[in-house]
């Protein structure tokens, strides 16, 4: 299970990781919300929310 954060002070709240990520493990209850990591057990490390991010403001250990 890696590390994985969203910087509050970098994060702009598009849910460009929400939308991107293909085994869905943020989630983000609207539009004015800051996205959450909710299931990093099911991350395939495939590096698309720190290089699809615009702020980047997802830190993940592996990246």
């Amino acid at each position: 299970m890696p590390k994985i954060e969203i910087d509050p002070e970098l994060c702009s709240k598009c849910g460009t990781c929400v939308s991107n990520c293909p085994v869905g493990i943020f989630q983000q209850d609207d539009d004015e919300s800051i996205p959450l990591v909710v299931d990093t057990d099911n991350c395939i490390l495939c590096g698309m929310c720190v290089d699809n991010c615009p702020e980047d403001a997802v830190k993940h250990e592996n990246f």
